[in-house]
């Protein structure tokens, strides 16, 4: 069994297309299709079939994606066991996160960790909720910055309780209240990101039993934030991101107060290379100091 066709073939399946797995594995598309051909006649099925301008998996390679996530995951483990073994700290870490965490949390670990252990290398993927947990269970990231999910299926360290805020325009009739009802926010117009499972907005609006009068809908918090400053509606967003910004826009704690539990998701403690192990210490020091 060669490893390097099952690593093409996640990377085609996470990519899309062969160019672009091709262009993220730094190798040729010629190579990378010889390779799914050749994997193709070793498994005796087709791997992916068109769609569109790219590729997707067939039915088949679809039910291995797990098993192919799981093996090269534990070949990881394995080689950064035997560096580890030899006196040598190396190996690769998936780091999944929210765009508040990449921006106020992620940089200054990874300073302090690569000072210390510079032969280990980072690949920071952002996401939103329902795809971190995705990722996690699915073995795509070895480590998720995420907040507590209902239901879910891998360990979660809690580091912080993170309010979510009331953010409205300047001058907004409720910026005179110090703390916003959420009952006020009834019929109101109102910015936020699309739904998706584990949305921690969504699920508090779903919890108070809010009907907010949604007018936009954004691809990120950023956006919102913007839209709310140029007067389209109020919204509400977490603490972390909202951290040293300043803009035409008030920020007011709801009544009742709202927050978000965050912290540091992984499949399983056993199935952490060595790298994501001393990775995950550095930032559970981080983060507990940054509270």
């Amino acid at each position: 069994m060669d490893i390097r066709r099952w690593k093409v073939m996640l990377a085609v399946s996470d990519a899309g297309s062969y160019t672009r797995a091709a262009e993220e594995l730094g190798l040729t598309q010629s190579a990378v299709t010889q390779m799914m051909k050749a994997l193709e006649k070793e498994v005796g099925f087709s791997l992916f079939v068109k769609s569109g301008r790219g590729m997707r998996p067939t039915p088949e390679a679809q039910s291995l994606l797990p098993s192919v996530r799981a093996l090269l995951s534990a070949d990881e483990v394995v080689r950064q066991e035997i560096a580890s073994l030899n006196g040598v700290q190396t190996g690769t870490i998936r780091i999944g996160t929210y765009l508040s965490c990449s921006i106020h949390w992620i940089p200054g670990i990874l300073k302090k960790f690569h000072a210390d252990h510079p032969g280990i290398h980072s690949q920071v993927i952002e996401g939103d909720e329902g795809e971190l947990a995705d990722w996690i269970q699915e073995r795509r990231v070895d480590i998720g910055f995420i907040s507590r999910q209902e239901g879910q299926r891998y360990q979660f360290l809690p580091v912080m309780e993170d309010e979510i805020y009331a953010v409205l325009p300047s001058g907004h009739p409720l910026a005179g209240h110090e703390a916003i009802p959420l009952t006020s926010f009834e019929g109101v117009p109102f910015v936020t990101t699309a739904y998706v499972p584990g949305s921690d907005v969504h699920r508090v609006l779903k919890e108070h039993n809010l009907s907010p009068d949604i007018r936009f809908i954004s691809i990120n918090e950023f956006s919102v934030l913007s839209m709310v400053e140029q007067g389209l509606g109020v919204s509400l967003l977490p603490g972390l991101l909202l951290r040293k910004l300043s803009g035409n826009f008030v920020r007011r704690s709801t009544s009742p107060r709202l927050y978000r539990q965050l912290g540091l998701a992984y499949a399983s403690q056993e199935e952490l290379s060595p790298a994501a192990r001393i990775f995950l210490e550095y930032a559970k020091d981080f983060l507990l100091d940054d509270e």
